[in-house]
Formats: structure tokens, C-alpha cells, sequence
């Protein structure tokens, strides 16, 4: 089970990993995990919006890096989409769900080895939601529901559609859980506000991607941030996973000083925590 926040030993940073989204260039995420696996940095907390909450809600119900790869290399698009109703959106993501629902054997939040945590949009009130409770793949679903795009999601009384509209790196949903390092992946790097969209799905994401730059820039702000170079990718390209896989390890690779710096704690953070935890006793 999750350990609580108050019960973390002192000294030791607790670190928050977001996993941003980007549709199919999401399996980047999957080289920048095999990383910080490699290196020991396991996170005690991890956001995801759209692509980076299914891998994020993959990875916190204990699937390894080798089965992520193995996933990835299988998926298509008709195992995740069909034609939805033309008000609602162009897709329906059902089958995404379902999917996900049987890799996650329907597991709800409170039964993922790490903490997780998704964004989405409620379209009614146009506020952020955080999605930390109930059905995992449900969840995932709503923080991938692109506007126009996917068909958005009920869950309660909201209607939800992609977290990326108002925050597509859910760094300040980690500091609010109490993480103290926080290490973001980020799939749409600034240089990619000049890159032409090559077809309408690309216009979409686009079009999505910007409306949060100027948002929620600030809240992008990370200890550490990987920035895969995955450009050069469609948004819609399932294809070149591996390559994409390869880049992200790339990226963390060219992180992984100021990754091993940031994480070492002194003695006087030692201090400051053992004093923490008795204030909390």
C-alpha cells in the first residue's frame, strides 16, 4: 500500500515524477522510466495527463518497463477508438477504456502500488480537477479526451475532457501532494510552438498545447525537466515506438547529473525533516 506523507524517513526526499501529455509520442515516458529505473530513482508519487496518465497509471499498478515496451509496441488505433457521435466529439474512446480496464484488472486508485494522480478539465466550470479516487481507467480516459476530438467523459457531476488544456505537466499537483523533488517529463518542449501541424489531428493537439503554454506556464516549473526530442513525430504516430522509447532514454540520460545532485540531501535537510516529523507527532 501507498505509504502516508507523514511517514517517509528523514532525510530522504520524496520525489513527484509528471508525465506530460502528447498523444502517441507518449511512449517516450516509457525510455525516461527505464532510466530512473536503472539508476534507482523510483518515485513516490506520479501526475499524468492524457498519453502520460496511461503510462503513469500503468506503471503505478506494477507493470515493468520491459511490459510497458511490450505495449506499446502492440497498440493501434483501432484498439483505443471508433467513429463517436459528431456533437460529442469525432471519437469515442470507449474501447480505450475497456482496454485499460482489462490491463489494469479495474483496479481504483487506492489499489495502485504508487500514488497516482490524473488531470482533466471539467468543461462546465472550466476549472482544473484532479482525478485520486475511483476507477483508474475511467480516469485516464477523461485526462485524454481531446476536445472536438475524443467524446468527453461524465464522472459525477463534471463533464471532463484532457487535463493538457489548462495544465499539461502537473508539476504544482505534485508539490500540493507533498512532494519535494519534482521531475517532469515534458512531451511538447517550447521550440515546438513553431512547428507546422501536418494534419488536423496535429492542428487539434496544437491548438490545445498553446491554450495551456499561456495558462499555465509558470506551473511548469520543475526541479528537473526531460525534454525527449520527439518532434519530429505525428502526434498520431504509433509506428515509431521504439524510436521514440530511445529518445526518452536519451533524455534522462543527459539528465542524470543534475538528477543525482538535486536528489542527494545534506545535513542540514536531514535536520529540517527529523524536526518536521516531531512538529507532526
Amino acid at each position: 500500500m501507498p505509504q502516508s506523507r507523514g511517514k517517509w524517513p528523514w532525510g530522504r526526499k520524496k520525489v513527484g515524477l509528471a508525465l506530460s501529455g502528447g498523444a502517441a509520442r507518449g511512449t517516450a515516458h516509457i525510455g525516461v522510466l527505464e532510466v530512473l529505473e536503472r539508476e534507482g530513482i523510483r518515485p513516490d508519487v506520479v501526475a499524468g495527463v492524457s498519453a502520460g496518465s496511461v503510462v503513469g497509471a500503468l506503471y503505478c499498478a506494477g507493470y515493468s518497463v520491459e511490459q510497458l515496451k511490450a505495449l506499446a509496441r502492440d497498440l493501434s488505433w483501432s484498439r483505443l477508438v471508433r467513429l463517436g457521435r459528431p456533437h460529442l466529439g469525432l471519437f469515442d474512446t470507449s474501447r480505450m477504456e475497456a482496454y485499460l480496464e482489462e490491463l489494469l484488472a479495474g483496479r481504483t486508485f487506492d489499489q495502485l502500488s504508487i500514488p497516482f494522480l490524473t488531470v482533466a478539465v471539467d468543461l462546465l466550470t472550466a476549472q482544473e480537477v484532479v482525478l485520486k479516487e475511483g476507477r483508474v481507467a475511467r480516469a485516464v480516459r477523461a485526462s485524454c479526451a481531446v476536445p472536438g476530438l475524443f467524446t468527453p467523459v461524465e464522472w459525477n457531476d463534471h463533464l471532463l475532457v484532457d487535463g493538457g488544456l489548462l495544465n499539461n505537466v502537473p508539476v504544482q499537483v505534485l508539490r500540493d501532494w507533498g512532494a519535494d523533488y519534482v521531475i517532469a517529463v515534458n512531451l511538447l518542449p517550447p521550440y515546438a510552438r513553431n512547428a507546422r501541424p501536418r494534419n488536423l489531428w496535429e492542428l487539434w493537439m496544437l491548438t490545445l498545447y498553446t491554450l495551456e503554454r499561456n495558462a499555465h506556464a509558470e506551473a511548469q516549473q520543475a526541479d528537473c525537466t526531460i525534454y525527449p526530442d520527439v518532434i519530429e513525430f505525428s502526434l498520431a504516430d504509433l509506428e515509431h515506438a521504439e524510436e521514440m522509447m530511445e529518445r526518452g532514454r536519451r533524455a534522462a540520460e543527459a539528465k542524470l547529473e543534475q538528477l543525482r545532485a538535486g536528489l542527494q540531501t545534506s545535513p542540514l535537510d536531514e535536520l529540517r525533516r527529523k524536526l518536521g516529523g516531531m512538529r507532526r507527532r
